[in-house]
């Protein structure tokens, strides 16, 4: 095993441990550490305010008229059960990534927290904790710029029951409902409204930072999956080229053997059986010069072929498009992404210069889905028409809006110009990106030399 390889395995063969203590990065503490930390210290605040307000000696409003005892009861009811589902839901928007479970959470935690701060009347008390910890929770856990749009819609609620504090009516037992003033009401949506922006720039900034991190993981790990990729490719040529090699060594060997060896023998016997003879007749030493002559023009030709066979050896890798094959086995064993190969009516072999330029193309295509689409699926296509023959190769990937062709699909277009082939590249609508390549039958016998 080369040293190139060794490093590249060696790059795979790190503890699982190890994997993880490298992965604990900058964004997956803001993601979670951070909106958990922010909200206990916020959710403290509000339960400490409570009850140390109306703790056991206080007084409290009253809800209903009952006794101290029995209204001391739905009273501080009235705020810990929306409290407890607030805090549950806060904390469910954080460590919960379901769709489903998130807008159950964002609904119902919205709900809760308009609940269980109606009865208070000082919006900087317990109230702003309370919303603080909403806004906090909204800004950081969702993405740009969806967190921006959901904290100004639980501003806009906040906002509608602050003005109207009657919404479950204009009294409840012996307490009356108090409007807070307007400089209050304007001060507090400020405060929400400055936190909600900073938090949200800061999830913005994060968001940035974990997108180039992520970009040079990929690139990262595009760059040795492809230098295993390529070093798997030479093993494999080298092998068959040593085979091939072998094999021609031993065909050569043996055509020079019967055809030279058969005519310089004949042409040793025939000169020794005129020597032998002596002094001969001049029409018979013309016939056996004539023989001679016949017999090493016959090996000269012979020799002639055979070199000309060692001189159009192509490379073995191109002897047929079958070597995609090749080229998907070893693809899908170092990236592990699926190749499925659709031959359709296409030949095996299209001649060296054909050849080698489907595989190259595919080589190409293999390297574009894996760095820049992030595919886990590829799909190759071949179809022979009556004047031309395709070839599609289409990924799952993340595809493109605008297509930019750089030195790969360069690269294609000048293989393809020897051909008279033709390049398209596409992005459909169900995304992931489509590659197809037309090469007139006609043209094909003219590069191939046929």
């Amino acid at each position: 095993m080369s040293m190139n390889r060794k490093i590249v395995l060696g790059y795979y063969n790190i503890k699982r441990k190890e994997r993880k203590k490298l992965s604990m990065k900058p964004e997956k503490w803001f993601y979670k550490i951070v909106p958990t930390i922010i909200i206990m210290i916020l959710l403290l605040n509000a339960f400490i305010m409570f009850t140390s307000r109306y703790d056991s000696h206080s007084e409290i409003p009253v809800l209903l008229n009952v006794n101290e005892q029995l209204n001391r009861l739905v009273f501080l009811r009235t705020f810990y059960i929306p409290f407890i589902l607030f805090s549950a839901t806060l904390f469910g928007c954080i460590f919960y990534s379901g769709i489903f479970v998130r807008r159950l959470c964002l609904i119902t935690g919205l709900a809760s927290a308009i609940l269980c701060v109606y009865i208070f009347d000082d919006l900087f008390t317990i109230n702003i904790f309370i919303y603080l910890a909403y806004i906090s929770m909204v800004s950081i856990i969702f993405p740009f710029p969806k967190n921006f749009l959901l904290s100004i819609i639980a501003l806009l609620f906040f906002l509608l029951f602050m003005i109207h504090p009657t919404f479950m009516g204009l009294s409840m037992g012996g307490s009356q409902f108090t409007k807070p003033a307007l400089e209050e009401i304007c001060i507090m949506m400020i405060v929400l409204l400055l936190v909600s922006i900073i938090l949200v720039v800061l999830r913005f900034l994060m968001d940035q930072y974990k997108y180039k991190q992520n970009t040079i993981e990929h690139l990262n790990f595009v760059s040795t999956k492809l230098l295993l990729f390529n070093h798997r490719l030479q093993e494999q040529v080298k092998q068959r080229g040593e085979d091939a090699v072998k094999q021609d060594r031993l065909r050569f060997t043996r055509d020079l053997h019967d055809s030279c060896g058969y005519a310089f023998s004949n042409i040793i016997l025939v000169s020794d059986a005129a020597v032998s003879q002596g002094e001969m007749e001049t029409a018979h030493s013309q016939e056996v010069f004539h023989q001679i002559r016949n017999l090493a023009f016959r090996g000269l030709n012979d020799t002639r072929d055979t070199l000309h066979l060692i001189r159009n050896i192509q490379e073995p890798y191109h002897e047929s498009i079958e070597a995609v094959y090749q080229l998907k086995k070893i693809f899908e064993e170092v990236t592990g992404i699926a190749v499925t190969v659709e031959w359709g009516n296409m030949k095996p072999d299209y001649g060296p210069a054909i050849n080698e330029v489907l595989t190259r193309i595919i080589q190409e295509a293999f390297t574009n889905s894996i760095r820049h689409g992030k595919a886990s699926r590829i799909l190759i296509q071949f179809w022979e028409f009556p004047r031309e023959f395709s070839m599609t190769v289409t990924d799952n990937g993340i595809g493109t809006v605008n297509i930019v062709k750089g030195i790969g699909l360069a690269g294609m277009e000048e293989r393809l110009e020897s051909a008279g082939g033709t390049l398209a590249v596409s992005s459909p609508p169900e995304g992931g990106f489509r590659l197809r390549i037309v090469i007139p039958l006609v043209h094909r016998t003219a590069v191939n030399g046929l």
